[in-house]
């Protein structure tokens, strides 16, 4: 009896010992992206995630694996088909990629609806954790998307009077294909001299599955501070001032040179004013609104929008709509 109560009990303590080493491990999986569906040909991608338990120690490799566990099709194409790689990590790792991929096409394509993603990790001693996700298959209309990055407008902040820019993305939804032209919906706050858009080239044209870009440029209205340090005009005509100031000296002598002095002054005064007027705006850039006003100081926000041939919109604006801000102060203009 003794002897049997003893081996109870190593194998108690050697069943607890292989949870300890083998079984400390945790596993997360981000969601798919994309994130609302994929069209029957489309592929979706997550990340996984392998962590280990505080204190466990854990340092064995993990083998990966996953399956389409439930939806309108399972198993053998058109059913979705789901990939890992690596397919053993130790943790912690970042990055193991989960990729599932649809069938296309008129026929034998992926049906649409919603599948079930089982991730298995198992670690040695058969220890196992499971993550489970869920992709929505769905035949989209052919569409496409607009996007912009960076969201904010560069450099920021800028000066009234200068511009800033950033690139606008048109993105294909299927295998649309078309000629987009790019337009501000709406600038927000609405004040007297808004910046406005413009867009190079104001349309593009989207073929297959490659996208299109243009740079948007966000203009606003006044008088920017020239950006150059090298060069000021104002000094050489500051020079000028110094010529008058010769012909007052010389006013003090005599007769004809007296006269000749004076005529000479008054040339001069006559010469440099009129080479000082340019000298008030030397050395500023920008735009001068017609009402004399200038962008006032603030963030604003601009909503992107599109038509193509069809006058079909993009499919993103009433959900998530693409938006650019850009920061305006004030430029000082006194001399």
């Amino acid at each position: 009896m003794r002897a049997i109560a003893f081996a109870s009990l190593l194998s108690a303590l050697s069943a607890a010992s292989v949870s300890l080493a083998y079984g400390q491990f945790t596993l997360s999986v981000s969601p798919f992206t994309p994130a609302t569906a994929v069209v029957p040909g489309g592929t979706a991608t997550a990340t996984i995630d392998l962590g280990v338990s505080p204190g466990s120690g854990f340092s064995s490799p993990v083998s990966l694996s996953c399956q389409v566990t439930s939806g309108p099709a399972t198993g053998v194409p058109p059913a979705p088909q789901c990939s890992i790689s690596p397919q053993s990590q130790i943790p912690p790792a970042d990055g193991p990629a989960l990729n599932i991929t649809t069938t296309g096409g008129t026929s034998g394509a992926t049906p649409a609806g919603t599948y079930q993603i089982t991730v298995t990790g198992t670690s040695p001693g058969a220890t196992t954790q499971t993550e489970v996700l869920y992709l929505s298959v769905s035949d989209l209309t052919e569409d496409y998307t607009l996007s912009v990055l960076p969201t904010t407008a560069l450099p920021s902040p800028i000066p009234a009077g200068s511009s800033a820019t950033t690139t606008v993305s048109v993105t294909p939804i299927g295998s649309y294909t078309g000629s987009v032209t790019l337009a501000c919906l709406s600038v927000t706050p609405v004040v007297t001299a808004a910046p406005y858009c413009t867009f190079a080239p104001p349309s593009v044209s989207v073929t297959g599955n490659a996208g299109a870009t243009s740079s948007l440029t966000i203009n606003t209205f006044g008088l920017a501070p020239s950006t150059s340090k090298l060069w000021n005009p104002r000094l050489f005509y500051a020079f000028w001032l110094a010529v008058p100031g010769l012909a007052l000296v010389g006013a003090g002598t005599g007769g004809r040179h007296k006269r000749k002095l004076i005529g000479m002054l008054i040339l001069v005064a006559v010469t440099g004013g009129l080479l000082l007027l340019p000298a008030c705006n030397s050395g500023t850039l920008g735009r001068t609104a017609l009402n004399g006003h200038v962008t006032p100081n603030n963030t604003y926000t601009f909503t992107l929008t599109a038509t193509d041939a069809n006058g079909a919109a993009p499919s993103n604006v009433t959900i998530d709509a693409a938006t650019v801000t850009v920061q305006v102060i004030t430029a000082n203009t006194a001399h």
